[in-house]
């Protein structure tokens, strides 16, 4: 947890990363329950987002922290994942929800996005990856690996 604290403050300095702005504001994803939402719902506030799959063995076993940083009210920016259907060896919508409900953790905002488009434009490769956004939704900096 402490070493993910620690990312995520450099993360919050004011330093820019990223040479030109890529906005994720506009992009639409659905929630496990079927519901559209946008990212532009979390303006106002620096997003960390962990992006994952169900295959990759790295990312089951970071969830554990992605849950407990989920409830540390004091982090100071929203954390949500994205897991992206049919796209990279992900399964199907449907057969990621039912899987998802096996697990225990139940603090993480996990949503779908089912088009691929946070995957272009954060020019993520493979699993797990992690996004750095500005309160803005532009992005900061993308980071593979756990």
């Amino acid at each position: 947890m402490r070493k993910i604290l620690t990312a995520l403050l450099v993360f919050l300095s004011p330093l820019s990363f990223a040479q030109e702005k890529v906005s994720l504001a506009d992009i639409s994803l659905k929630t496990l329950d079927n519901q559209t939402v946008s990212l532009s719902q979390y303006q106002g506030k620096p997003l960390y987002i962990k992006m994952w799959a169900s295959w990759c063995p790295i990312c089951l076993a970071g969830l554990a922290e992605i849950d407990e940083l989920s409830t540390d009210p004091n982090k100071g920016f929203e954390v949500i994942t994205i897991v992206s259907p049919e796209q990279k060896g992900e399964k199907s919508s449907e057969k990621f929800i039912e899987w998802y409900k096996g697990l225990e953790y139940k603090n993480i905002v996990v949503l779908l996005d089912e088009k691929g488009e946070v995957l272009k434009r954060t020019n993520i490769r493979g699993y797990p990856s992690s996004v750095f956004l500005d309160s803005e939704l532009n992005i900061k900096k993308v980071v593979p690996g756990h």
